[in-house]
């Protein structure tokens, strides 16, 4: 049997925002300020060269619309994809686990990649609750969404990209949230997205219970997507979508 294609993953900072931690942890870490990272992954192996998420928009229309923000010079992500020796011309796929405005507001920059996301999560972005339309930046409230003119492959539940790269459809955080499956030489990393933004959500509560992401539309399906990652991967190979601790390594393979 063919040995499955294995990929190595960099996690790319290209921002931080400052928060309440409240909003990351269900019912708990009110008051409690902290800075995330925004987190761009990129994967690559011999044939493939494959982004998931294209980070935050500027400062300033951060600080205008959403949170405070930051980003150095080395965070601009031109500048963090050259630290790892690419540009975005090099990019053939894009994968995007959801269409908020900090994970999808620098897709003009890959000219030559293919854009997957899911047929449920653009059906939803379009036209969410209230309480969320900021969060897609929605034409619902007279914004123009920062994926509009992206062309899309629309995906219909779990699909593998590459040999290697499977997305997994992972309702939660958003209705149309996809996470990755990544085999590495070391076995399957799954990345996460907001389902899981901090360590401290898969690390779960007193009682080891998982901690859901405050910002949720269905609770049901978020739990039953938080037991599917944990039949598919180990425990410590799911990374979080904005702790800054996943910055720590360089590369997981």
């Amino acid at each position: 049997m063919r040995a499955k294609s294995t990929f190595t993953i960099k996690p790319l900072s290209v921002g931080r925002l400052s928060m309440d931690k409240s909003q990351f942890l269900f019912g708990t870490g009110f008051g409690e300020k902290i800075d995330i990272a925004v987190i761009v992954w990129y994967l690559e192996n011999s044939k493939n060269r494959i982004l998931i998420d294209t980070g935050c928009p500027e400062p300033t229309w951060c600080m205008k619309y959403h949170y405070p923000a930051k980003r150095s010079f080395d965070e601009d992500p031109v500048q963090a994809l050259a630290k790892v020796g690419a540009n975005p011309n090099d990019i053939d796929i894009v994968i995007l686990t959801h269409l908020h405005w900090d994970h999808c507001s620098n897709n003009s920059l890959f000219k030559n990649a293919t854009f997957f996301v899911q047929r449920e999560e653009l059906r939803y972005a379009i036209a969410p609750l209230a309480i969320h339309a900021l969060g897609y930046e929605s034409i619902a409230i007279g914004m123009t969404p920062p994926y509009m003119n992206t062309k899309f492959e629309i995906l219909n539940g779990d699909t593998q990209i590459v040999d290697g790269v499977s997305v997994i459809f992972a309702p939660g955080h958003t209705p149309g949230m996809q996470g990755v499956l990544v085999n590495t030489i070391h076995g399957n990393y799954f990345i996460a997205g907001d389902n899981v933004p901090l360590y401290q959500n898969w690390k779960g509560d007193r009682l080891g219970r998982r901690i859901p992401i405050s910002n949720f539309v269905n609770l049901e399906d978020y739990y039953r997507t938080l037991s599917r990652i944990e039949s598919m991967v180990r425990e410590d190979f799911v990374l979080p979508g904005h702790d800054p601790r996943v910055l720590e390594k360089e590369s997981y393979c």
